[in-house]
């Protein structure tokens, strides 16, 4: 009996395999290919190099050990920072937390236009563009904080050590202030 060698095309032998519609495998097939590239790219921007990101790249896109070294070649040319410059993560990164800043400078401003309330709710100003979790900080203490314009209030564990540091720990938050180089 004869073996029949797939098709050199992959969508089309899964396809034939599968019994599915060859456009739609297709897709999948390339869908997957841009979610590995992207977990690539994130991997490199954050700083991880050699076996580390290897392994990571990896674990996280199921592809064996050689599949991650040619997904690693290919997308370190694209995503390598020039020498100094600081990474579009972090600075995205970086950018959310002053858009949360702003959302709360406004609330501040129309809560406090009769008086100034003795506790404030704001929004947690973390990294996170998704994070829409609240918490509670004095008035006094958020006037403060407004006095420093690269320290933001955080919930506990929503730091981001990539662009900022923990400079101090209250009750249900923290403050933390960016790094230089992402302000």
């Amino acid at each position: 009996m004869r073996s029949r060698s797939p098709d050199p095309e992959p969508a089309a032998w899964l396809a034939a395999a599968t019994g599915d519609d060859p456009a739609d495998v297709a897709a999948a097939l390339e869908l997957g290919a841009r979610r590995r590239a992207f977990v690539a790219d994130e991997l490199l921007e954050a700083g991880f190099r050699d076996r580390e990101l290897h392994d990571l790249v990896m674990r996280l896109t199921g592809v064996d050990s050689a599949e991650a070294d040619r997904l690693i070649s290919a997308r370190a040319r694209l995503v390598e920072p020039p020498p100094g410059s600081v990474p579009s993560r972090d600075r995205r990164l970086a950018e959310n937390e002053t858009l949360f800043r702003r959302v709360n400078e406004r609330r501040f401003q129309a809560e406090t236009a009769e008086s100034v309330p003795e506790w404030l709710e704001i929004v947690c100003e973390c990294a996170d563009r998704a994070c829409r979790r609240a918490l509670t900080l004095a008035a006094a203490e958020y006037e403060w904080l407004r006095q420093n314009p690269s320290r933001f209030a955080v919930l506990p564990g929503h730091e981001t050590p990539a662009v900022e540091n923990v400079v101090e720990r209250f009750p249900g938050y923290e403050i933390v202030e960016q790094h230089p180089a992402t302000r």
